[in-house]
């Protein structure tokens, strides 16, 4: 049994339906601040494949009805502060870190990009013309088009199988009104949490977040037909051939949601056998038999089925090999327990 350390977070949910998740650290005097907003590309609905929640994500810091972009840039680079956002299947996430002095600013430009962005008309070419040097580059990079691989094999209904960055022929069509339109239905305060953790006064940041959205009642949300992925029943496995000089390759298994009581112990799974330089994929296949030139382990949980996994590079002669050393490796945890001092090392990595 691990000993967790105690969780101190405060959860307050707003009247109109915005979480709000504080925490006070004062072991430096650093804030990051988070704005979550429960949308990612299997949420797209007519437009699934176009990457649109990815689009968004490039467009919300360009401005809003009170500040442009470069506005936001300089005043959070002014205050010391680093921003940036990622887009995932089920998620975009907008984030500042920067010293305790601007926690505020942080805090206020957050919450008015996720509630007044107004996706400049000017701006918009320019960062689809990046996105499309992204798509590009995803082709042409044997990791990213294994991963792309590994998804479109590993789901064969469920909308995980479909690209976050989307496909060149939908993402083509897209026009600033679907982009607006899609912010202003799935941006909703009900369907989106800040997170502020560091050197704060939780009342204090709590009354700016309640300022920053005092305007803003809860919406509706369309509903979003999200198709289950079916029982596998059989393995499945692809071969990409391309003028790579390595072999990137994947073994993933289906595992629950990310509310599964068995997650945790999946995580810790993964740990184990390749999370980092003491994982046995790392000592033995990695290091003592020379087999890989990079190996690592780990889940993929989000709201629908997930995936536990083993990846690893290696040179094409050694691929085989490779293959049927990490196997063996994980069929070790199936034969017998982890030992006592290895498990409690991989749980402290998450305590």
């Amino acid at each position: 049994v691990a000993n967790l350390a105690p969780c101190f977070a405060r959860l307050v949910t707003l009247p109109n339906g915005l979480e709000v998740i504080l925490q006070s650290d004062d072991s430096a005097p650093v804030v990051s601040v988070q704005a979550w907003c429960r949308t990612g590309s299997i949420h797209e609905g007519k437009w699934l494949g176009a990457g649109m929640s990815h689009v968004l994500e490039h467009m919300l810091f360009k401005g809003t009805s009170s500040r442009t972009g470069l506005e936001i840039d300089h005043s959070i680079q002014d205050a010391g502060g680093h921003m940036n956002a990622y887009t995932s299947f089920d998620r975009t996430v907008y984030h500042v870190t920067i010293p305790d002095t601007g926690a505020k600013l942080a805090t206020e430009i957050l919450c008015d990009i996720m509630q007044n962005a107004t996706l400049p008309e000017d701006e918009l070419p320019g960062e689809l013309d990046v996105i499309r040097r992204e798509m590009e580059m995803g082709n042409d990079d044997p990791s990213r088009r294994a991963g792309r691989r590994l998804f479109e094999t590993a789901y064969t209904k469920s909308p995980y199988r479909h690209t976050v960055i989307g496909y060149r022929d939908i993402f083509d069509k897209l026009t600033r009104d679907d982009l607006l339109n899609y912010y202003r239905e799935r941006y909703a305060p009900n369907n989106c949490f800040i997170v502020v953790v560091g050197a704060i006064d939780t009342d204090e940041v709590l009354e700016w977040i309640n300022d920053c959205y005092a305007a803003q009642p809860a919406r509706s949300l369309p509903p979003v037909l999200l198709t289950n992925e079916p029982r596998q029943v059989a393995s499945r496995e692809v071969t990409d051939e391309g003028p790579f000089e390595h072999a990137h390759f994947h073994f993933a298994w289906h595992v629950p949601d990310v509310r599964h009581d068995d997650i945790p112990a999946l995580d810790v799974l993964s740990t184990l056998l390749g999370g980092g330089r003491s994982s046995r994929l790392y000592l033995h296949v990695r290091d003592a038999k020379a087999l890989v030139h990079s190996v690592d382990a780990w889940t993929y949980t989000g709201e629908q089925t997930g995936l536990f996994g083993m990846s690893a590079v290696a040179d094409a002669d050694k691929l085989g090999q490779a293959q049927a050393a990490m196997l063996g490796e994980l069929q070790q945890f199936k034969d017998s327990l982890a030992d006592e001092s290895e498990l409690a090392k991989a749980i402290k990595q998450f305590t």
